[in-house]
Protein backbone atom coordinates (compact mmCIF):
# COMPACT_ATOMS: atom_id res chain seq x y z
CA UNK A 1 0.00 0.00 0.00
CA UNK A 2 1.10 3.63 -0.94
CA UNK A 3 1.74 5.79 1.98
CA UNK A 4 -0.30 8.54 0.87
CA UNK A 5 -3.56 5.53 1.08
CA UNK A 6 -2.26 4.83 4.45
CA UNK A 7 -2.28 8.23 6.11
CA UNK A 8 -5.75 8.75 4.68
CA UNK A 9 -6.77 5.91 6.29
CA UNK A 10 -5.51 6.70 9.46
CA UNK A 11 -7.01 10.46 9.07
CA UNK A 12 -10.49 8.59 8.81
CA UNK A 13 -10.20 6.57 11.62
CA UNK A 14 -9.12 9.18 13.54
CA UNK A 15 -12.41 11.17 12.42
CA UNK A 16 -14.64 8.45 13.60
CA UNK A 17 -12.66 7.77 16.68
CA UNK A 18 -13.51 11.12 18.03
CA UNK A 19 -16.95 11.52 16.35
CA UNK A 20 -17.51 8.38 18.39
CA UNK A 21 -16.41 9.69 21.51
CA UNK A 22 -18.96 12.29 21.57
CA UNK A 23 -21.25 12.31 23.93
CA UNK A 24 -25.05 11.83 22.90
CA UNK A 25 -26.80 13.93 25.54
CA UNK A 26 -25.64 17.55 26.30
CA UNK A 27 -23.91 18.68 30.00
CA UNK A 28 -25.66 18.75 33.23
CA UNK A 29 -27.57 21.67 33.72
CA UNK A 30 -28.37 23.08 36.66
CA UNK A 31 -30.62 25.59 35.90
CA UNK A 32 -32.91 23.06 33.54
CA UNK A 33 -32.98 20.88 36.91
CA UNK A 34 -34.11 23.33 38.77
CA UNK A 35 -36.80 24.60 36.31
CA UNK A 36 -38.13 20.97 36.17
CA UNK A 37 -38.18 20.25 40.06
CA UNK A 38 -39.49 23.88 40.87
CA UNK A 39 -42.32 23.71 37.44
CA UNK A 40 -43.28 20.56 39.05
CA UNK A 41 -44.60 21.46 42.44
CA UNK A 42 -46.23 24.57 41.05
CA UNK A 43 -48.30 22.85 38.60
CA UNK A 44 -49.20 20.27 41.24
CA UNK A 45 -50.53 23.02 43.32
CA UNK A 46 -52.26 24.32 40.19
CA UNK A 47 -54.12 20.96 39.24
CA UNK A 48 -55.14 20.57 42.80
CA UNK A 49 -57.09 23.64 42.31
CA UNK A 50 -59.23 22.50 38.72
CA UNK A 51 -62.34 21.50 40.59
CA UNK A 52 -63.00 25.40 41.39
CA UNK A 53 -63.72 27.86 38.20
CA UNK A 54 -61.04 27.76 35.59
CA UNK A 55 -61.13 31.93 35.16
CA UNK A 56 -60.37 32.13 38.98
CA UNK A 57 -56.96 30.63 38.32
CA UNK A 58 -56.28 31.53 34.72
CA UNK A 59 -53.19 34.00 35.94
CA UNK A 60 -51.60 30.93 37.68
CA UNK A 61 -51.89 28.70 34.54
CA UNK A 62 -50.83 31.64 32.86
CA UNK A 63 -47.72 31.71 34.99
CA UNK A 64 -47.43 28.19 34.12
CA UNK A 65 -47.49 27.88 30.41
CA UNK A 66 -44.84 30.54 30.48
CA UNK A 67 -42.35 28.77 32.65
CA UNK A 68 -43.34 25.35 30.88
CA UNK A 69 -42.42 27.51 27.35
CA UNK A 70 -39.46 29.52 29.06
CA UNK A 71 -38.09 25.75 30.35
CA UNK A 72 -38.33 24.13 27.12
CA UNK A 73 -36.43 27.62 25.10
CA UNK A 74 -33.83 27.15 27.71
CA UNK A 75 -33.17 23.31 27.21
CA UNK A 76 -33.57 23.77 23.26
CA UNK A 77 -30.78 26.13 23.38
CA UNK A 78 -28.39 23.80 24.78
CA UNK A 79 -26.60 21.18 23.35
CA UNK A 80 -27.10 17.50 23.33
CA UNK A 81 -30.37 18.09 24.77
CA UNK A 82 -33.08 17.08 22.49
CA UNK A 83 -34.23 14.57 24.36
CA UNK A 84 -35.17 16.65 26.94
CA UNK A 85 -36.38 19.14 24.91
CA UNK A 86 -38.86 17.17 22.95
CA UNK A 87 -39.83 15.76 26.61
CA UNK A 88 -40.97 19.47 26.93
CA UNK A 89 -42.76 19.56 24.06
CA UNK A 90 -45.09 16.59 24.90
CA UNK A 91 -45.33 17.80 28.35
CA UNK A 92 -46.83 21.18 27.19
CA UNK A 93 -48.68 20.15 24.26
CA UNK A 94 -52.15 21.12 23.79
CA UNK A 95 -53.37 18.17 21.67
CA UNK A 96 -51.34 15.88 23.81
CA UNK A 97 -52.12 13.88 27.17
CA UNK A 98 -50.40 15.73 29.65
CA UNK A 99 -50.57 19.38 30.76
CA UNK A 100 -51.55 21.17 27.72
CA UNK A 101 -54.71 19.14 27.34
CA UNK A 102 -55.83 19.08 31.15
CA UNK A 103 -55.59 23.28 31.11
CA UNK A 104 -57.70 23.26 27.72
CA UNK A 105 -60.03 20.94 29.35
CA UNK A 106 -60.53 22.73 32.28
CA UNK A 107 -60.89 26.27 30.14
CA UNK A 108 -63.66 23.95 28.16
CA UNK A 109 -65.60 22.31 31.30
CA UNK A 110 -64.77 25.52 33.88
CA UNK A 111 -63.83 23.11 36.27
CA UNK A 112 -63.12 19.40 36.74
CA UNK A 113 -63.98 16.22 38.93
CA UNK A 114 -61.81 14.97 41.68
CA UNK A 115 -60.81 11.73 40.58
CA UNK A 116 -59.56 13.27 36.64
CA UNK A 117 -57.59 15.69 38.57
CA UNK A 118 -55.90 12.95 40.60
CA UNK A 119 -55.36 11.12 37.57
CA UNK A 120 -53.96 13.97 35.53
CA UNK A 121 -51.34 14.96 38.59
CA UNK A 122 -49.99 11.39 38.23
CA UNK A 123 -49.31 12.11 34.67
CA UNK A 124 -48.23 15.17 34.98
CA UNK A 125 -45.38 14.13 38.25
CA UNK A 126 -44.38 10.94 36.43
CA UNK A 127 -43.66 13.39 32.99
CA UNK A 128 -41.98 15.93 35.20
CA UNK A 129 -40.06 12.61 36.83
CA UNK A 130 -38.75 11.59 33.65
CA UNK A 131 -37.48 15.40 33.06
CA UNK A 132 -35.79 15.80 35.84
CA UNK A 133 -34.46 12.03 35.86
CA UNK A 134 -33.37 13.01 32.22
CA UNK A 135 -31.23 15.96 33.58
CA UNK A 136 -29.84 14.40 36.84
CA UNK A 137 -28.56 11.77 34.74
CA UNK A 138 -26.31 13.93 32.75
CA UNK A 139 -24.70 14.54 35.63
CA UNK A 140 -24.30 11.44 37.57
CA UNK A 141 -26.27 8.14 36.77
CA UNK A 142 -29.48 7.84 38.29
CA UNK A 143 -31.45 5.18 39.40
CA UNK A 144 -34.54 6.64 38.73
CA UNK A 145 -38.36 4.90 39.03
CA UNK A 146 -41.38 5.99 37.64
CA UNK A 147 -44.70 5.70 39.40
CA UNK A 148 -46.65 3.58 36.80
CA UNK A 149 -43.77 1.85 35.62
CA UNK A 150 -42.71 -1.89 36.22
CA UNK A 151 -39.36 -1.68 38.59
CA UNK A 152 -37.33 -4.42 37.27
CA UNK A 153 -34.12 -4.16 39.32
Amino acid sequence: MNQRYIAKLYAVFLLLLLYGCTPLIGPHSPAAYENATSLKAEVLTVLSKANTPYADNEAAIDVIKLKAEMAYEFVKGVPGSQQSAKQWEILKDPEGDLLGQFFKRWQQRGSLSDILIQEYKALAADAFDEIICLEANKKEATDCIVRGAPNNG
